[in-house]
């Protein structure tokens, strides 16, 4: 049975594979020199397509009653430019328009957010293992990529949150969207390309000390 499962996941990796396969046979010297970021690049936009579809319409199905809450850790209050807004870590605060909450921020937001990054993680998890032919044991790996994932959000969201409640309370929410996940996908693909080669790399100074920890564990 796993033989099987392995089988249909081949087949399917193998069909999506074809038209990086075919380039890498037509672009050989460009390929080979560049592979570690063309990898990092579909794995970012694999990444960006799970985190667009999750935080744009998933808002929507939390419903007014979730926009309407929040839950912020630290809740600080912050002004600049004339507009009051929280500044927190973790979670996303209500969005306010004329006075009223709308969707698009308050926990229905927050809970897409982070449920999009860890989606983004599982799937960059099993792609870069595939695709870097990862030999290293894949629960130490999926638990340290998913560490470096909540580090990740946890940084982003410290910086991003004292500039996007400017631009939150000014455009609309797909707008704000997309300058959101705009800006934060490419500070998100330049870090992850390296978290990448540190994590899924076999011959990374991280990977080869596990290797050699297990190898004396054996």
């Amino acid at each position: 049975m796993d033989e099987e499962k392995k089988t249909i996941f081949g087949k399917i990796w193998d069909f999506f594979a074809k038209p990086g396969i075919k380039f890498q046979q037509k672009h050989p010297e460009f390929y080979n020199k560049h592979r570690d970021l063309i990898g990092s690049t579909i794995c970012g936009f694999i990444g960006a397509i799970i985190t667009y579809l999750i935080c744009s319409f998933m808002p929507y199905a939390f419903g007014q009653r979730f926009a309407e809450m929040e839950i912020l850790i630290p809740d600080i209050d912050m002004e600049l430019a004339g507009i009051k807004y929280d500044w927190s870590i973790i979670g996303f605060a209500i969005r306010w328009r004329d006075g009223e909450a709308i969707i698009g921020g308050g926990l229905g937001y927050s809970i897409s957010y982070y449920l999009a990054n860890y989606l983004s993680h599982l799937a960059s998890f099993f792609y870069m293992r595939k695709f870097h032919k990862s030999n290293i044991n894949p629960y130490k790996q999926y638990f340290i990529g998913l560490g470096f994932c909540f580090a990740t959000t946890i940084i982003t969201n410290m910086i991003n949150g004292l500039w996007l409640p400017i631009i939150n309370a000014k455009l609309t929410f797909i707008e704000y969207n997309i300058i959101v996940l705009g800006v934060i996908g490419i500070v998100n693909f330049i870090i992850g390309h390296f978290q990448n080669l540190i994590i899924y790399k076999n011959d990374s100074k991280l990977n080869k000390k596990i290797l050699e920890k297990d190898e004396k564990n054996d």
